[in-house]
């Protein structure tokens, strides 16, 4: 068993595995995860269990059918089912792009001029090429998960600092911009000395969180729990793990100049020793969201949204990140090899707007504007990141640094062209706005944001464009989930797709925003290849959230194993049929954790996490008896992490 004390990391740990005696159910039962086992599923349940013999498991897993499209190549019709949609009953699947954001009054939003034909192909005519492999009505219902994968192929799981470290106030950590949003107790904490930080506590929650009265103050309690983990993952036969550094936990202040806090060097030096002696390859990420408190107190500190006076994005944070990124490759780079300089940009950006992302204040509440200058701040110290590790440490290091962006796909609602368009500009605004500039072929925007959103699009200089381009060894992408869309001319959206979104026919998990697609996740790599031409590629985050309240039911997750068996095998079409670069894999997460704004209530865990719940002094109040506390969790295997052992 997992608990917090330390244990040895021998393979005999003694984590829940479906036994082999049981093959009909799986539903109980303790031993060792037998390499070689699958699950064969019919819909969401685990009808029987099989030893795979030669390359590989062989599944079949049976997905909701998609509704069939029809319409026009002209667009019309459109109107008449956005009127539907839009007089759909509560609780219907329509959703629009917009809807986290929806309260925000549109007297606020900036305008954008009205479409002509086909927005953002004003001087062509709208893209007309349906994206493949599948065409509408011809999606797959079932999965066939056999054979196996390049011998180089890297498989791994993930987790981030703030969602599983806790000890925020242990070893000399600093506040971040998520303590705060979370109402944490950060009275006298280097760096929570802002203007709109707490003054004593109990601290407020800011109105961004969901699930108020959460915090990653002890969350997975990993930074005591550490060993535990490591001996954990070793039991799973995982042989790649992403995780982050935490900037505050290493730079308290975010600011060198105040020095530098070496418990936090020692935690994450001792971590990647331990994975290392077991076999374990670390991946890791230099920002995962948790910006230092210390670096956002507008407007004497902007963090990632700092611009001039003529609203121009100016950088001002770029020493205070190379100094930290400079530390990580100086301290780490002999044994990290693989670097990540950013996860996300979309989410911390975009819905830090309003979308339940921190820091969310009303200073940078402009959906239409803060988001685009906090992007181009954060690409440029990408860029400036990756020239600096290329030029200093890559020579003698010999690691890889590339950036990890998010998109779900946007399948067309119909081959109509006006749709087909609307897919591509769902893409280009949500992933292309950011991979552009590092993976195309000039260092800029996409010509389509360009067209539709003018001068609010910030200008690269000659130089930036230059740095910019090529400034990644490998495409990260993580990617969760598709959405049908389909052209609403009346409303452009915050993020001036001209989309409506529908997910009928999808399977949702827990998360409301997610909609199961494998072949979607397939289309998305296809997208990936053919805009890029086709660079090597690793999805860093795939996963699936499935409700649980205690260990039993948590360790049994069917829905889990349905959507990473359908995933697999649409992402091994990619590569053997569609020919897709693709060099790597990483389920999220090893174990359930803080899922942000949504607090303990989502799981997206390999591994069941036993919070031991309690009250935790240091919330939003007292009282509260159903937060994480440190010293008495457990960790517990559940299938999915079975089935992802035998899958590589």
């Amino acid at each position: 068993s997992a608990a917090g004390e330390e244990h040895s990391s021998s393979k005999e740990t003694d984590f829940l595995c479906p036994r082999d005696d049981e093959p009909a159910t799986l539903s109980q039962g303790r031993g060792r995860c037998p390499r070689g086992l699958a699950l064969v599923l019919v819909g969401a349940c685990v009808a029987s269990a099989i030893i795979a013999t030669g390359s590989g498991p062989s599944v079949r897993t049976t997905a909701p059918a998609a509704p069939r499209a029809s319409g026009s190549s002209d667009g019309a019709g459109h109107a008449a089912m956005a009127a539907r949609a839009r007089s759909a009953p509560s609780g219907s699947s329509w959703l629009r792009l917009d809807e986290a954001l929806r309260e925000k009054p549109k007297s606020a939003r900036q305008p954008l001029k009205p479409p002509l034909r086909c927005p953002g192909w004003e001087i062509q005519d709208c893209p007309s090429d349906y994206p493949l492999p599948y065409k509408p009505g011809e999606y797959p219902t079932t999965y066939d998960f056999h054979g196996g994968f390049p011998r180089d192929f890297v498989w791994g799981m993930g987790t981030a600092a703030y969602q599983i470290e806790g000890g925020y106030r242990q070893g000399g950590r600093g506040a971040s911009i998520w303590d705060t949003l979370t109402g944490a107790n950060t009275t006298g904490m280097p760096g929570a000395d802002c203007s709109y930080c707490c003054k004593a506590a109990p601290c407020p929650v800011r109105a961004a969180m969901v699930d108020k009265g959460a915090t990653g103050n002890v969350a997975c309690d990993h930074y005591n729990m550490w060993r535990t983990d490591v001996a954990l993952m070793k039991s799973m036969g995982l042989r790649n793990y992403r995780f982050s550094i935490s900037w505050p936990r290493l730079i308290p202040t975010g600011k060198v100049k105040d020095g530098v806090n070496q418990q936090g060097i020692k935690f994450y030096s001792d971590l990647i020793d331990a994975l290392l002696a077991a076999g374990i390859t670390p991946f890791v990420t230099l920002y995962h969201w948790d910006l230092p408190q210390g670096l956002l107190d507008p407007p004497r500190e902007q963090g990632w949204w700092s611009r001039d006076a003529e609203g121009r994005p100016d950088g001002k944070i770029m020493q205070h990140w190379l100094d930290y990124v400079d530390l990580c490759y100086r301290t780490f780079g002999d044994r990290i090899k693989h670097w990540i300089t950013f996860n996300e940009a979309w989410t911390f950006t975009f819905l830090a707007s309003g979308g339940g992302k921190a820091p969310g204040i009303p200073e940078y509440s402009d959906i239409t504007v803060d988001p685009l200058i906090a992007g181009h701040n954060v690409l440029l110290a990408h860029a400036r990141a990756v020239e600096l590790y290329r030029r200093e440490y890559q020579p003698k290091q010999g690691g890889q640094i590339g950036i990890t962006n998010c998109a779900d796909w946007r399948e067309p609602r119909t081959e109509s062209s006006l749709d087909i368009a609307t897919g591509e500009r769902g893409m280009l605004v949500r992933l292309a706005w950011l991979t552009d500039p590092v993976y195309g072929q000039t260092g800029d925007y996409p010509p389509e944001m360009r067209i539709i959103l003018g001068d609010r699009l910030p200008k690269f200089s000659d130089a930036e464009r230059k740095l910019l381009k090529g400034s990644a060894d490998f495409f990260g992408l993580n990617h969760y989930g598709t959405s049908f869309t389909q052209f609403d001319p009346a409303v452009p959206g915050d993020d001036a797709s001209f989309a409506f979104l529908t997910n009928d026919g999808l399977a949702q998990a827990q998360s409301k925003w997610l909609f199961a697609s494998a072949w979607g996740f397939r289309k998305i790599l296809n997208w990936v290849k053919n805009r890029y031409n086709n660079p090597p590629l690793i999805v860093t985050e795939n996963g699936w959230s499935a409700p649980a309240d205690e260990p039993d039911a948590g360790a049994f997750d069917p829905s889990r194993i349905a959507f990473y068996a359908g995933y697999i095998s649409e992402m091994r079409k990619a590569i053997y049929e569609d020919k897709v670069n693709l060099r790597g894999y990483f389920a999220w997460s090893v174990m359930d954790n803080f899922e942000w704004e949504r607090g303990f209530k989502e799981r997206f865990g390999a591994v069941f996490t036993d919070y031991a719940l309690g009250v935790d002094p240091n919330g939003p109040w007292s009282g509260n008896t159903s937060q994480p506390t440190s010293g008495k969790q457990w960790r517990r295997r559940k299938e999915s992490s079975c089935w992802l052992e035998a899958a590589h």
